[in-house]
């Protein structure tokens, strides 16, 4: 009985991932209407041709003439396969956590006959499909415009791409693992979504680290200089160049490197399968753990309705179980921009051109985050409409919530921008207050009530809100750097600015204009 029932509950299992699978692509894509979900396919097919004709005026002078596998090309294969390696891992590490804590189908299946190895083996195979699949859709149209150019052996980009999914999968799987054993369930979801940003963003971010202390550039194409990498890299026959000779198409290696992946991904998505049940009934009891405070150790403290309200939203950003993870990547993008400013201390050039519109920009995402989460994200809206409280003073708290923790975040910034240029500073940090200003507007003219466990998928509740505050967001970085420049074309973003602003005010949802 027992070998006819595995099979059935591993197609069960894989049944029922493939659906959530797919409601959670239609629902990011469309918000589950088929009308719009159409729309957005043929959305889709459109884009994915105009990439190909940007591949293919990329690739074509380099495979038309005769395509050499030099170092330059080794060392740009190679970047893309550790670049895809690192953004799996990040994502895979992510997934698995979210499995343990986020997902509120478990505890349902957990109590069900079928045995939970095989749940988790098909979830750990789900993950990995997905992250592969994913990433094809970003990189296919270089891989197909390559194998039109150049050759059927391009296609080998494709296995080397699963392998890379599988590889990044495992390790997810027993990084986790290890983070369970050592810091113990409670602190695992905090952990593991500080590592999943700092992987996440450490490969590129090095990259412009090293260019910047290299070249004096932030621009991280600079380190594929042939002078460069002849050197610095290892030879061509060098073994660090095996991910590029696999995408080139060599046999030996892609067999070589697709069978290591598939037997590292055994081991791990076997032992999560095995493990997973005993963590996941810990990572469920987390919740139920309530800190033992003595009422007397308790100090009560006084505050205005504006001061409570603003207390609670600042306490509720840093509670929030997901929040790290989402933001500590744009935070870690300010590192080269710093680096910037260390390299460039003591020289004429003025730095702050360079430096403010990265910084803004960063800015402006990340105060469009935090203001969709205490506009969007709340938890308790009936409660706070019933408060004897004004609907100007409940938002002008969350507001300031929000411009107070970029403020916190943009003051070590403009000091140290300081030491090099007074007025670069300024300008600056008068950029970044204004497009996280420009951010918190748009959030509050198109806010729509909805779960703070949505925060990743926040872009798809409007797409029109989304599209003026990365409009916003640009405007305000170009027109940080051309004030910062003493350009007479600065009044040109200001004005973009501003008309973005009205086009958003105009077009907001009804309730945006009521209240």
């Amino acid at each position: 009985m027992s070998a006819i029932a595995a099979p059935s509950a591993l197609l069960r299992f894989s049944r029922h991932e493939l659906r959530l699978a797919w409601r959670d692509w239609a629902w990011m894509f469309s918000g589950w209407r088929n009308t719009s979900l159409r729309r957005a396919l043929i959305g889709m097919s459109i884009f994915y041709a105009i990439m190909h004709l940007i591949a293919y005026a990329v690739l074509s002078p380099r495979l038309t003439a005769g395509f050499v596998l030099d170092l330059t090309a080794l060392a740009m294969l190679s970047v893309t396969v550790l670049l895809s390696f690192t953004m799996m891992l990040s994502q895979a590490m992510e997934s698995v956590t979210r499995a343990f804590y986020a997902r509120d189908d478990l505890d349902l299946i957990l109590s069900s006959p079928a045995p939970s190895r095989d749940l988790f083996l098909v979830r750990i195979v789900m993950m990995a499909l997905t992250s592969w699949v994913m990433s094809a859709l970003v990189i296919s149209p270089f891989l197909n415009v390559a194998v039109m150019l150049g050759g059927e052996r391009w296609l080998a980009g494709y296995v080397v791409l699963l392998a890379v999914s599988l590889s990044a999968t495992g390790a997810g799987v027993l990084i986790t693992l290890a983070l369970f054993r050592t810091v113990g369930a409670q602190r695992t979801r905090l952990c593991a979504q500080i590592l999943a940003a700092v992987v996440g963003a450490a490969f590129l971010i090095g990259m412009q680290v090293v260019a910047i202390l290299s070249f004096g550039s932030i621009s991280r194409f600079t380190l594929f200089d042939p002078a460069f990498l002849a050197s610095h890299a290892p030879a061509a026959g060098s073994f660090w160049w095996f991910p590029a000779h696999a995408v080139a198409g060599q046999t030996s290696t892609v067999f070589l490197f697709f069978a290591a992946s598939v037997l590292f991904f055994a081991v791990g998505a076997w032992r999560g399968a095995v493990q997973f049940r005993r963590i996941v009934v810990l990572a469920l009891g987390v919740a139920e753990k309530t800190p033992r405070i003595r009422a007397s150790e308790r100090t009560f403290r006084g505050y205005s309705p504006l001061g409570a309200l603003v207390h609670k939203e600042l306490k509720l950003i840093a509670r929030d179980p997901w929040l790290v993870s989402q933001t500590l990547m744009q935070v870690l993008y300010l590192i080269p921009p710093a680096v910037m400013l260390w390299v460039s201390f003591g020289e004429n050039t003025e730095i702050s051109v360079i430096v403010a519109p990265v910084i803004v920009m960063a800015v402006g995402q990340l105060a469009g985050g935090l203001a969709w989460l205490t506009i969007s994200g709340e938890d308790a809206p009936d409660l706070i409409l019933t408060a004897p409280i004004s609907v100007f003073t409940r938002l002008w708290a969350k507001v300031l919530s929000v411009l107070t923790i970029i403020a916190v975040i943009m003051l070590p910034v403009a000091l140290s921008l300081a030491l090099l240029s007074l007025w670069g500073a300024v300008v600056t940090f008068i950029g970044a207050m204004i497009a996280a200003a420009s951010a918190i507007l748009v959030q509050l003219w198109f806010r729509a009530q909805a779960k703070r466990t949505t925060f990743r998928r926040r872009q798809v509740a409007s797409k029109a809100s989304t599209l003026a505050e990365a409009a916003a967001s640009i405007a305000c970085a170009a027109g940080t750097a051309l004030i910062a420049a003493g350009s007479p074309l600065a009044f040109l973003p200001v004005v973009l600015l501003l008309i973005v602003l009205t086009t958003s005010w105009s077009i907001r949802p009804k309730h945006s204009a009521k209240t």
